[in-house]
């Protein structure tokens, strides 16, 4: 008999070779053949059925399944997720861990400035808007982190070239640019680089060699350029320019919360919910913010930084 598995998450050569990997030797196929979206299989109804093979390929990581998959429109997305809350109950802790974490590291910055730094006369001229933008950095990558580390899922080598190579961009370009205004171009490219290819290559290797290469990539590139662009920036509204540049930055990362959900979690049965506490959370992002908040006081500073 001859049936048609769809698979919509075939997208490169690796794809094609992980799926023949999964069908090859296994009893009951006669023969296969793998075009764009889906999977032609001839195969002896009395060793094998289609939901057996539709298994096979699932357990690779990649959606199958008899019917063609449908992509919601953003406005469909959105709607399911205002009338489906147990389905998205990751997506809405995620809102919640953020909103709470960013909140409580607000309230011990302000603490700290007033027990430590009130009599300092220019301190939040020179630092405030800094340390503010690292916690926003900071708890935007660590909340997309913590997204991705909330389902246990095989990610394909397209998904996780993806993740490998956000995570290591909008890092180096976040904390680059931050630091890159408070320190100057070296400690800035020097921070950003090394902090984003950490994080590419943490995100990356979801998927193995393909992901990290991204991410690291990435991280170097994102790293030394976030820090040119607050060099350069200091010097030329600054001010204006960074919560435009901090709310696009965001904003791509929301969008990779998004694509995950998209391709590793809907229509994926295999896809488990493993939410990461919200202790863990927070307290990895009050130690990111306290180490990179003390660079910006306490750290060398050079070029134009070490004028101000």
């Amino acid at each position: 008999m001859n049936v048609k598995i769809y698979c919509p998450d075939m997208s490169c050569d690796s794809c094609i070779q992980t799926i023949c990997s999964a069908l090859e030797n296994t009893a009951g196929i006669e023969s296969f053949v793998i075009r764009h979206d889906a999977v032609d299989i001839s195969y002896d109804p009395s060793k094998i059925n289609p939901e057996m093979l539709i298994t096979k390929i699932q357990e690779k990581g990649y959606r199958a399944g008899l019917a063609p998959f449908e992509r919601k429109t953003f406005k469909e997305r959105l709607r399911d997720a205002l009338t489906n809350k147990e389905k998205y109950d990751v997506e809405y802790r995620m809102f919640r861990y953020s909103a709470l974490t960013f909140f409580i590291l607000l309230l011990l910055e302000i603490g700290t400035y007033l027990a430590l730094f009130d009599t300092h006369p220019a301190f939040l001229e020179i630092y405030g808007w800094w340390i503010f933008y690292i916690t926003v950095a900071v708890v935007s990558i660590g909340s997309a982190m913590w997204h991705m580390k909330s389902y246990q899922a095989t990610v394909t080598s397209m998904v996780g070239m993806m993740l490998g190579m956000t995570f290591g961009m909008q890092t180096g370009m976040m904390i680059g640019t931050i630091i890159g205004v408070s320190n100057g171009l070296f400690v800035g490219g020097m921070t950003g680089m090394i902090v984003a290819v950490g994080v590419g290559f943490y995100n990356g290797k979801r998927c193995g060699i393909m992901g990290v290469l991204e991410g690291m990539m990435a991280g170097v590139m994102g790293g030394v350029m976030g820090s040119m662009i607050g060099t350069m920036f200091r010097v030329d509204h600054i001010l204006y320019f960074m919560p435009v540049f901090m709310a696009i930055n965001i904003a791509v990362m929301w969008g990779l919360s998004y694509m995950l959900f998209e391709e590793v979690v809907e229509n994926k049965p295999t896809t488990k919910k493993v939410p990461v506490k919200f202790a863990r959370f927070f307290s990895y992002c009050l130690i990111v913010v306290s180490l990179l908040a003390a660079l910006i006081l306490y750290g060398p500073k050079t070029g134009l930084a070490a004028l101000a």
